[in-house]
Parts: structure tokens; sequence; C-alpha cells
């Protein structure tokens, strides 16, 4: 089900797809990329008896807002109104690729609303240390490229987000460019203010075979996190991995789900 979340004071319109019944799971897709990438999650996820929102960035689906001079801040705000909308108390948030920093920061900047986060996997806050290579970013400016063929923008998917043998195909569909806006504001704020999640609980899924963010840094990102942080990685996948390894991941986050309900009950 398709809901959309007005907020006439900051011109921002947000759509969410919402579905099944139970603790509130918070959705938030890679950059450029729609909640549609969670299809596969949010049936899981149903069937685990929980209710999933995956909510489009601004510039995706039928979201949309100011177009610059926005921060991060803005776009956690973004992900709060909805929370505040159609949930219940806090919920449990789930950020994919790009999506785990928005999620990193609204628990950040919204801790009253965020119980958990699980992220995947956990990178952003360290391209000082681990940059993203030329030939992944030229790839990355191809793999939406419509006015390209199908087999360059195959090989510029395979080049950015997908382990060596996994079929790309499925991300040709499902871009939306103009959703571009939200990773750069959220790459131009700082660190510092939003890596640490707010210091809730936090689990993180590395991928063993991604492109953007190597696994030292997941391996690092849980030492520094320290008893915060919970951590698995996930073998033969790369960026992308929900549509890689969609069994491993839904398996991953529900079994974290749980374990934070079971604690919350006590």
């Amino acid at each position: 089900m398709s809901i959309l979340v007005e907020d006439p004071e900051r011109g921002v319109t947000m759509e969410a797809i919402v579905a099944g019944e139970g603790p509130d799971v918070v959705l938030i897709a890679s950059a450029m990329r729609g909640a549609g990438d969670f299809s596969m999650l949010q049936d899981d996820l149903s069937k685990a008896g929980f209710r999933s929102i995956a909510i489009h960035m601004r510039g995706a689906g039928r979201s949309h807002g100011p177009e610059s001079d926005f921060t991060l801040h803005d776009i956690a705000e973004d992900v709060a109104g909805v929370i505040e909308e159609l949930c219940e108390g806090p919920v449990h948030i789930v950020g994919h690729a790009l999506g785990n920093i928005v999620a990193r920061g609204t628990a950040s900047f919204h801790p009253e609303l965020i119980r958990s986060v699980m992220v995947m996997p956990c990178g952003g806050h360290d391209l000082g240390k681990y940059p993203v290579t030329d030939d992944v970013i030229q790839a990355m400016g191809r793999c939406h490229d419509e006015t390209l063929g199908e087999d360059e923008r195959r090989a510029a998917l395979s080049t950015a987000f997908f382990a060596p043998g996994n079929d790309p195909g499925c991300w040709l569909e499902d871009w939306w460019p103009a959703a571009s806006i939200v990773s750069t504001s959220a790459l131009k704020t700082d660190p510092e203010e939003w890596w640490r999640a707010g210091n809730k609980p936090i689990m993180i899924l590395q991928p063993l075979e991604d492109a953007m963010s190597p696994r030292q840094s997941g391996l690092n990102s849980v030492e520094a996190l320290g008893e915060q942080a919970s951590y698995a990685e996930i073998p033969h996948c790369g960026h992308a991995i929900l549509p890689e390894q969609p069994e491993l991941v839904a398996s991953a986050v529900i079994a974290f789900l749980q374990e934070r309900e079971a604690a919350a009950r006590g």
C-alpha cells in the first residue's frame, strides 16, 4: 500500500510503501534507487510478523521537496516525518548503501524515534580512508544512463554494484536520477554528527565483494562502535547486496529484529 505523507510547512511530500503488521521497520534505499528494491524483504518481514515502511526519498517515486540548500539534517527530518505520521512509538530502521547514512543520521538527529539500526554496509563516514576508486565512480554514472546500450549498463553495474558472476539485470530499472540530490546533501554533512547512529544498537551486514565499502571498513566500524554493534558477513555479493543475496539478507535482518524485540520484552 502506497501512502503519501505531506509536510506543507517544509514543502515536502514523502511516499511510503507499507506492508504487513507488527513492530515497525523503516527501510531506506540506496542512492537514486526506489523503495521497490525492498519488495522481497518486505514480503519476508510480513511473514515474520513485522510491519515495514519502505520510503521513497526526495526525487524518487512521488516524493519531492526543495532541491537545494539542504543537508542530512533535512533528509532525516523527511524520514522522521514519515515515522511520526505512520508509526506508533520508536521504530527499527534499515539502510541499504547510501541509505545507511540516512538511517544513521535519522538515529542521530531523532534518537527518540529509533529503537535499533541495521546497515548494509556501514560506509560513507570513512571515505577519507577508503575512497571510492575512479573506475567505480565512472561506472556509477553509467548505471542509470538510458542513452547507453544494455550491455554497457550491465558492465557498469557489475563494476560498481554486483559481485562477479551475479546478474545485474534486475537493476536496469527503477532508477531515479532526480534523487541524486539526496546523496549530494547527505555526503556534505560532517560524519562526526551522524556516524555513531545516536548510540543505538546497530547491526552491520558487510558484503564481502563490495567495490565501495571493503571488509576492513566494516571491521573497523565494529571495533570503533564496541558493544553497540553486531556484525555479519554476507558472501558473494557487492554493494547491491539486496538483490544478490535476498535470502541471507532477510535471514540476518529478521534474526536481528527478533533479538531486539526479545530484549525489549525483557
